[in-house]
């Protein structure tokens, strides 16, 4: 018995050998998953361009456990949205956006924020509306690109308790809107969105020197603006 016992240790070590490599494997793939997440989801959020701003809200140092997890869950569907739309398929990705949405708008109700006061309050709806927008304008659902912007709108501008204050997130989500309407021939409503813009974010003021926003505010002071139909 002590020899079947011996005769059989090798083969547990090995078993248990080859369960600890593709664990370490696992565990590996999942931690460069999530630098990589981290890596898109800072870019496309312009987080340091927020951050050197100001416009960071006090809990994005990421000192807690809970804050650290929620910007990686954040992060890792972000980028499997990527990959999705790099892979073709748009569909799941609209979903997947849709989803983050739904969540962060009943978060930010049950918190009477998106997550707390101070900085961009907006800032992670913001980056999920745009790339939303984008894929569906990518899709040839105009409609459904209008209707992203406009509960953007709602919220970020509309039911805001203080829309002067400056957040280059929801700026940006709305010269994108701007742009988006100016496209569909909807010009003086373009130019409003994009006056708003301006508001919460002085560095897109150049923007109002772009022609199509200079000939609409032409024809508009000079009373010769007639919107397309």
């Amino acid at each position: 018995d002590d020899r079947r016992d011996s005769d059989r240790y090798p083969e547990g070590a090995s078993s248990s050998s080859m369960r600890d490599r593709r664990r370490s494997v696992l565990e590996s793939r999942r931690h460069d998953w999530t630098q990589r997440s981290l890596k898109y989801y800072t870019t496309v959020s312009r987080e340091q361009k927020r951050r050197n701003r100001g416009q960071l809200p006090p809990h994005a140092s990421l000192d807690s456990p809970d804050d650290r997890a929620r910007v990686e869950i954040l992060a890792r569907k972000h980028y499997f949205a990527l990959r999705k739309i790099k892979s073709g398929q748009l569909g799941h990705a609209e979903r997947i956006y849709r989803r983050i949405i739904t969540e962060l708008q009943a978060e930010a109700s049950e918190e009477g924020g998106e997550h707390g006061k101070g900085g961009c309050d907006h800032a992670n709806l913001a980056v999920s509306t745009l790339l939303l927008a984008l894929l569906l304008q990518r899709r040839g659902d105009d409609k459904g690109a209008r209707s992203a912007f406009l509960n953007f709108f709602r919220t970020a501008v509309i039911e805001n308790d203080d829309p002067e204050k400056e957040c280059a997130c929801s700026a940006k989500v709305l010269q994108a809107y701007a742009l988006f309407e100016m496209k569909k021939g909807n010009g003086r409503k373009s130019l409003e969105i994009v006056e708003r813009a301006v508001r919460l974010d002085e560095e897109l003021r150049p923007v109002l020197e772009w022609k199509q926003f200079r000939d609409v505010m032409e024809e508009v002071n000079n009373g010769r603006y007639y919107q397309r139909a």
